[in-house]
């Protein structure tokens, strides 16, 4: 695979430009989909920004923000002001990590897992948004091409 500037699809029919630029077509995709999660997550009083940091704990509660990161692939400067912003909404807390005296464990308070389980919904909604004109087995093939994208970045040691 080649990384850079375009990131340019293999098709049957001859395309040139961004309409065949996997990496224009990705990112264009991600920041409509982006806009339409703040939207409707601002509609629930979440901040995008903590998102996916509070539906990760929700699954996984009391971890620490390294492993926290990890889970969702940030760095953990990021992942640090997304626990900041996740605490001062009231929707986790940090707690001493008992097996390390320089670590916190984060953990959901009562008002976070409250909130995470209202989002299920809204995420199902959106993703209907977007996959509405697809079968359920382009929706499977979409998916399984885009984790082997990810893995492929992965595997090149790219973010």
């Amino acid at each position: 695979m080649i990384w850079g500037e375009f990131l340019m699809a293999r098709t049957s029919e001859p395309q040139q430009g961004q309409e065949a630029s996997f990496g224009f077509l990705v990112q264009t995709l991600a920041r409509r989909i982006d806009a339409t999660m703040k939207e409707r997550l601002l509609e629930h009083g979440v901040d995008i920004k903590v998102f996916a940091n509070l539906m990760a704990l929700s699954h996984e509660d009391g971890i620490n923000q390294r492993q926290l990161g990890a889970t969702l692939d940030f760095p953990e400067y990021y992942t640090s002001r997304n626990v900041d912003a996740l605490v001062e909404a009231g929707f986790a807390e940090r707690r001493p990590d008992p097996k390390s005296r320089r670590s916190f464990l984060v953990y959901l308070t009562e008002a976070g897992r409250k909130k995470a389980a209202e989002l299920p919904p809204l995420i199902r909604q959106v993703n209907e948004l977007y996959l509405s004109d697809m079968t359920e087995g382009e929706r499977s093939q979409v998916i399984a091409l885009l984790r082997k994208a990810v893995a492929t970045s992965k595997a090149a040691g790219k973010p």
